[in-house]
């Protein structure tokens, strides 16, 4: 990618993100509330239906290019997603919705870096990459600090529930970064982004069927929810759409540092949750994460340092 083609797409891109961070947010807070009392597979096996039924409708008719190289990569992405959003959903059972979310994405600018620099078999960031990545994951930390001593908006801490929301979250924004370079390279292979998302679910709907299968799911409780958990599902299909045109228009590194607005968001809109009360270790969490975004959107916005190729 050029530097002028960068200068082009590069507003049209961060702004995608940003308005899919805002939506995003929104789904997040309401699918933590239903899955404190509905199996967390069996909500996420609402989800990802309901958006691979928007998006194969969207598509229609419609076939992508298919060879050895989207393949490989559409393979990638199907696990990817299945990653991304199980764990996701776990993590969200047990932890304040702000901090999972911030918790996904915060080790996600790094594990970009090392991510495609071992795939490009040397160091592709430059410092500027390196100083808003560790800001990021220095909030993170301070983030899972609150959760592990109590200070969260949960309150008293479950050790054993928090170690598991935990873990689940920093594997599902691994997934994120696979899910992220996998798609990138479906759109550069020629694949629109309703061919990408159309065909993104097939493994996830698969796992969390199987997962779904003799557990209690509390169907009382998913059909109390229904009224609102079903048009967040679908609001939840325009957050994927607009983080697919993200994905198509900047570098993987920036996709995941802006993936990291949602925790501010969960947190503002977490506070009409009566579950939870309100932290300001949180806040301050969220704040050093954002201030680490702040420097990556700042600095990127430039274009390209490295020849074509290597971001």
């Amino acid at each position: 990618m050029t530097v002028a083609t960068h200068r082009s797409t590069y507003p049209r891109g961060v702004t995608s993100l940003g308005l899919g961070s805002v939506l995003g947010a929104s789904t997040n807070v309401v699918f933590s509330h239903v899955a404190q009392a509905v199996n967390p597979f069996v909500v996420t096996l609402c989800m990802v239906t309901v958006s691979a039924i928007v998006f194969g409708a969207v598509n229609r008719g419609r076939r992508p290019l298919l060879n050895g190289d989207t393949w490989r990569a559409a393979i990638g992405l199907n696990v990817a997603s299945a990653g991304a959003y199980v764990c996701l959903v776990v993590g969200l059972k047990y932890l304040e919705p702000a901090v999972g979310t911030a918790l996904q994405a915060g080790a996600a600018p790094l594990m970009t870096i090392l991510v495609t620099s071992l795939l490009a078999r040397r160091f592709t960031a430059g410092p500027a990459e390196w100083c808003g990545g560790a800001v990021i994951l220095v909030g993170s930390g301070l983030l899972m600090w609150v959760s592990f001593s109590g200070r969260s908006a949960l309150g008293s801490a479950d050790t054993g529930g928090t170690a598991i929301g935990v873990a689940a979250v920093l594997v599902s924004g691994l997934a994120m970064v696979f899910l992220t370079l996998c798609a990138k390279r479906l759109t550069q292979l020629g694949w629109s982004n309703s061919a990408v998302l159309a065909h993104r679910f097939y493994f996830t709907i698969a796992c969390c069927t199987g997962l779904s299968i003799g557990v209690d799911a509390n169907w009382s409780a998913l059909m109390d929810s229904a009224g609102y958990l079903l048009p967040f599902c679908v609001i939840g299909s325009g957050v994927l759409l607009l983080l697919q045109i993200g994905i198509r228009n900047v570098a993987p590194f920036v996709v995941m540092a802006m993936t990291n607005l949602n925790s501010l968001l969960t947190y503002l809109l977490q506070l009409f949750d009566t579950r939870l009360h309100l932290s300001l270790s949180t806040l301050y969490g969220i704040a050093v994460v954002l201030a680490g975004l702040l420097w990556i959107v700042v600095t990127q916005r430039r274009g390209p340092r490295h020849p074509p190729g290597q971001r």
